[in-house]
C-alpha cells in the first residue's frame, strides 16, 4: 500500500509531464475528493497508507484528469465567493475574475438594500447564491436560457438554503423581467470572440454556448445593453468583459444612464462594465 505522499509525487508527475494546469493541486484536490476531506487533511496526513480501491479509485479520476477534464466537474464542486458551489458540465466553472461582481456590488450598493437583483444568464447560480448571502435583505433572480444550467443553480440555490429568496426562470436575457423594478442586474453573459485560441480543457470540456459570442465577443451584450432602458432610477449594472472589447460594450449603454465606465480586475485588465441609471 502507498503512502499519501507517494500518490500525490506520482500523479503530480503525470500531470505536470502531460501539461495539465496546476498539476500539485490538481493531485491533492483530487486525493482529497476521493478520501472524502478537504485538502489540508490530506497535506497532514502525508505518512499515511492508502488502501488499494482508494488507489483505484484516485487513479480512475486522474486518469480522466490526464485527458484534459477540468478538476472542478471531476469533483462536481468548486468554491465562489468562499461559497461550495455543485458544478456539471452543463455551467461554465465560475472563476475568480468573476468574484469581482460581487465586489463592485458590494461598494456600491448597501448591505441593507431590499428589491430586487437580477442575474442574467446565472448558469451554476454562482452569482444569484453570492449576491443573495451578501445582501440578505434583497431578493435575487437568476435567469438563463439552459434548462440543465437552471437544474445545477437551482441545487446550489438549496444547497445554501436560499429558496426562499432566490428564484430561477428560464427566459432569454431579461425577456420576462420588470425592469423597473430592479435594483441590481449583473450579467456574465458569453463574451469570448470566436476563434481565440482557448485551453484545452475549456475548449473541449466547458460548453460553448457560455462561452462565445460572435466575431468579437459582443453579440450577447449587444442584446442585452440597448433593453436595459427601463432601469429605474438609480438602478446599478454590473456585467463582466472582455478586456479586448470593454470600450466597445460602454458604447452600447443606453443614451439615458446617468453614468456609465468601466473597472479594472485585480491582474489590471479592464473587466466590469458598470452603468447607474
Amino acid at each position: 500500500m502507498a503512502r499519501i505522499a507517494e500518490i500525490l509525487a506520482y500523479w503530480e508527475g503525470r500531470f505536470m509531464e502531460a501539461g495539465v494546469d496546476s498539476p500539485r493541486l490538481s493531485a491533492q484536490v483530487l486525493l482529497a475528493h476521493v478520501l472524502g476531506v478537504d485538502r489540508i487533511a490530506v497535506l497532514l496526513e502525508r505518512a499515511q497508507h492508502l488502501s488499494a480501491e482508494v488507489e483505484a479509485s484516485m487513479a480512475a479520476l486522474a486518469i480522466r484528469r490526464l485527458r484534459g477534464e477540468p478538476v472542478a466537474y471531476l469533483v462536481g464542486e468548486k468554491e465562489f465567493y468562499g461559497l461550495p458551489l455543485t458544478v456539471s458540465p452543463a455551467v461554465l466553472i465560475p472563476r475568480p475574475e468573476t468574484e469581482g461582481i460581487v465586489d463592485v456590488v458590494r461598494r456600491h450598493v448597501p448591505a441593507d438594500v431590499t428589491g430586487w437583483v437580477v442575474d442574467v444568464g446565472t448558469g451554476s447560480g454562482a452569482l444569484a447564491v453570492a449576491l443573495a448571502t451578501v445582501l440578505p435583505q434583497a431578493r435575487v433572480l437568476g435567469t438563463d436560457t439552459s434548462a440543465a444550467a437552471l437544474q445545477v443553480a437551482a441545487g446550489n440555490v438549496r444547497r445554501h438554503r436560499l429558496e426562499g429568496r432566490v428564484c430561477l426562470a428560464r427566459m432569454d436575457l431579461v425577456s420576462g423581467v420588470n425592469l423597473a423594478r430592479c435594483t441590481v442586474l449583473v450579467a456574465n453573459l458569453p463574451y469570448v470572440p470566436q476563434g481565440r485560441e482557448l485551453s484545452r480543457e475549456v475548449l473541449h470540456f466547458e460548453p460553448h454556448i457560455a462561452l462565445f459570442a460572435g466575431a468579437d465577443g459582443l453579440e450577447a451584450y449587444r442584446r442585452l445593453l440597448p433593453q436595459l432602458g427601463g432601469m429605474s432610477p438609480g438602478a446599478l449594472v454590473v456585467c463582466e468583459v472582455d478586456a479586448s472589447h470593454a470600450e466597445a460594450a460602454l458604447a452600447l449603454v443606453p443614451g439615458r444612464a446617468q453614468h456609465a465606465w468601466v473597472e479594472l480586475d485585480l491582474a489590471g485588465r479592464p473587466r466590469y462594465l458598470i452603468v447607474v441609471f
